[in-house]
């Protein structure tokens, strides 16, 4: 309570008696209500209602900026941005299947469209793996086409997303590219599917586990490359299309882990 203006009263009107008693706050009070009137229109202008100008705390302004700035926005805004003017285009409106999949299983679908996934090329760009080696097959470099197309790992799943792809597009596994695969809302489900039956895009060992792996299956994978090498060239002078492997061969350590 501001006691400064008592002594000039008193001084104005010598014979006034003056009481300070408190009301409560909100609850109707004439006087009161009055009083809190008064203040408010001298805090909004103090120098139109001849108040002298009160010291105000920096958050107080930080406020009063924040509130102006948001209400120029806004009306920059709805003078611009009406439904009449805008509207989204379809081929940026957000896949309906995938949008429908769960939260996790689209975060996995659009990480792997956007190529910022749990890939060995992308890890090892990114500098948290040490090399860009698949940890499952041990083919030399990891990335999508790879996982969705040939790794040993996930051949059944990927014989049947190749299925369903030439279904819905009629091409085959050699005439479609992953790129291509998650840009057409026609295969969204087929890859929905071999996402939620494979671990692609959600586990990643850690690089000690991987290293007892590719130390086996390397040699082979040596083998597999130099033979395809020989057969693409024996093809090519022949004349004759040659035909891309539907999957890779099965490495040593894996069918052994099978048999057992």
């Amino acid at each position: 309570m501001h006691l400064e203006p008592f002594p000039a009263l008193r001084r104005a009107r010598p014979g006034i008696v003056i009481e300070i008693r408190w009301c409560p706050a909100h609850e109707g009070v004439p006087g009161n209500e009055k009083a809190d009137e008064w203040a408010k229109l001298a805090a909004e202008k103090p120098d139109a209602r001849g108040v002298e100008q009160l010291p105000r705390s920096l958050a107080h302004i930080k406020r009063e900026i924040s509130e102006k700035k948001w209400a120029e926005a806004r009306q920059w805004a709805g003078d611009r941005i009406t439904k009449k003017k805008y509207k989204m285009p379809a081929r940026r409106r957000p896949d309906g299947t995938v949008a429908g999949s769960s939260k996790r299983l689209a975060s996995r679908f659009y990480q792997l469209k956007t190529g910022h996934c749990l890939t060995g090329q992308h890890l090892n760009w990114t500098k948290n793996r040490p090399t860009p080696q698949c940890w499952w097959c041990g083919s030399r470099i990891q990335t999508r086409d790879h996982l969705l197309k040939e790794c040993a790992k996930w051949r059944g799943q990927q014989k049947i997303l190749c299925a369903e792809v030439r279904k819905k597009t009629g091409r085959w596994k050699s005439r479609w590219k992953v790129r291509d695969l998650l840009a057409d809302e026609r295969c969204s489900s087929a890859v929905l599917d071999f996402l939620s039956t494979t671990d692609v895009g959600r586990l990643v060992p850690a690089p000690a586990e991987v290293d007892a792996q590719s130390e086996v299956s390397e040699g082979e994978l040596r083998e597999w490359r130099e033979r395809e090498e020989e057969r693409r060239a024996e093809a090519e002078g022949l004349g004759a299309e040659v035909e891309e492997p539907l999957f890779l061969p099965t490495p040593a350590f894996m069918a052994s882990a099978e048999e057992e």
